[in-house]
């Protein structure tokens, strides 16, 4: 009995470090035939990040074990992306007019996902679309509404895939109806990183010494970059008032425009024990989690979701983040691995810090209960999520019926 494969064609900004795994998965799924376009290049080699503040290379290969496909526009181009960018016209028709029976694009916020719409519409090509917005940050009136009326007439021609619980309330507030939802849990490559916690974990106080720690003191651990959403300068704060009652660490791995404010703080207040190691590659980066006790993401606004946090949670770090960070609905529950704070309360983040780093048993408790849940948001089962959304919306009558009853 032959099967029938449907073909799936993904259009995406450029290749990302935490999406490549993924890729791979698909490619080695036998239930759909998948193949990558890519609008860019630019992350092939060194580029320039403006929020990291420096030129930088990934240090992981981006390509090869998938199939992808690089159309003329998209080589040489740059990075920035955004509704008003050029459209990649030959990336929209080779997509729109290959044979494929599903589209699958990633954000609306590029006229490469509009165009293709009409076109997958006039074709009868199936659109899927992963988005990573939530409703958790206010926006102005006018773009409240200018999104209430395009987002809809996008949607209604689409099929969604939700990366956790804040997602999906964004899609359903915006008109995708339930029957057309479809979850694809975000993920990063677990395997990896639990075999780095693995095969580093005999190497703790090495590698703890080799940032600088020079004791047995908990290690609060921040991943990311330098930016006001991010709020580290609020991290300094909150831990300055932490290790004065408790002796402590804070490692904070990454870099960006806020560096030199960061370092003023430190000086002004005379705060101990603060170390920014620099910009951590993909491969450097567990060395910081299996040095660390504590992890927290104390995000003020557009953080869709944190994947710095699955990566955390993959070395038994219990986490504290703030209601601000989008995976909190989907991977931390209140006391049980984790705590959720007031964005915009020091006092609840000092607490938090607090009664981590002053309770061994606690933190290893809520550790492993991290752990075990993020096993769940693997790669292989957003594969699963994924391959079972697209074999959905290729199905002709299942599509029609959704459509009538939406």
């Amino acid at each position: 009995m032959i099967h029938y494969v449907p073909r799936v064609a993904h259009l995406v900004f450029f290749p990302i470090q935490y999406f490549v795994p993924l890729y791979r998965e698909l490619a080695r799924r036998p239930e759909i035939d998948h193949t990558v376009y890519f609008y860019s290049d630019a992350t092939l080699r060194r580029f320039h990040d403006d929020e990291f503040g420096r030129e930088i290379q990934w240090d992981t290969p981006l390509l090869g074990g998938y199939e992808s496909r690089f159309c003329s526009s998209a080589l040489k181009k740059g990075i920035r992306g955004g509704f008003f960018q050029h459209p990649n016209w030959d990336i929209i028709h080779e997509a729109a007019f290959g044979k494929y029976d599903v589209i699958w694009a990633h954000g609306y916020a590029h006229p490469n996902t509009w165009l293709t719409a009409i076109a997958a519409s006039i074709c009868g090509t199936r659109l899927l679309i992963r988005e990573e917005q939530t409703l958790l940050n206010s926006r102005p009136w006018y773009k409240r509404a200018l999104k209430a009326v395009m987002l809809r007439a996008l949607f209604r021609s689409a099929c969604g895939l939700y990366i956790g619980e804040n997602n999906r309330r964004y899609f359903e507030h915006y008109g995708m109806p339930k029957s057309r939802l479809f979850p694809a849990r975000y993920c990063v490559d677990n395997d990896f990183f639990r075999g780095k916690a693995e095969e580093l974990a005999p190497k703790r106080g090495e590698i703890r010494a080799e940032f600088g720690i020079t004791d047995d003191a908990p290690v609060i651990l921040f991943s990311g970059k330098f930016i006001e959403k991010k709020q580290p300068l609020l991290l300094i704060e909150a831990f300055a008032r932490v290790c004065r009652e408790i002796p402590c660490w804070l490692l904070m791995a990454g870099d960006g425009p806020l560096r030199k404010p960061m370092e003023e703080l430190i000086r002004r207040l005379q705060i101990p024990n603060v170390l920014m190691p620099g910009f951590q590659n993909q491969t450097e980066l567990p060395r910081a989690y299996i040095a660390a006790d504590i992890f927290v993401l104390p995000s003020a606004y557009m953080e869709t979701w944190g994947l710095v946090v699955n990566e955390a949670m993959n070395f038994s770090l219990p986490v504290v983040v703030t209601d601000k960070v989008g995976c909190a609905a989907d991977l931390v529950r209140e006391g049980w691995n984790g705590f959720v704070v007031d964005h915009q309360r020091v006092d609840a983040l000092v607490e938090a810090m607090a009664s981590l780093v002053k309770d061994q048993e606690m933190r290893q408790r809520l550790g492993r209960r991290s752990y075990d849940m993020v096993s769940n948001y693997s790669i292989k089962a957003c594969a699963d999520d994924i391959v079972a959304a697209c074999i959905a919306v290729s199905q002709k009558n299942a599509w029609v019926e959704n459509r009538k009853t939406s």
